[in-house]
């Protein structure tokens, strides 16, 4: 073979590669999204946030705790599923 044929062969296989992952790739489900509300240590209301947990409810309080910075009683976190 010749230097030209090896050159080219990677290069058709990468120009291939983005329509065959398009032909029999699946549709992809979209990411369940929480909102969730809390109070703080005090009793203060914090602002309601939403998240996207691909893992579930655990996983938004989670996510929720730490944008809140810590300061929400992991206790009254509350993330429902929106529809």
């Amino acid at each position: 073979m010749s230097k030209k044929y090896l050159v080219g062969l990677p290069l058709a296989v990468f120009a291939m590669s983005p329509a065959l992952a398009a032909v029999g790739a699946p549709a992809r489900a979209s990411v369940p999204t929480y909102t969730c509300n809390a109070q703080t240590w005090a009793g203060e209301r914090l602002p309601t946030l939403t998240i996207e947990a691909k893992h579930g409810k655990s996983q938004a309080q989670g996510v929720a705790q730490t944008t809140w910075g810590g300061v929400a009683k992991f206790a009254t976190i509350d993330c429902t599923l929106n529809k």
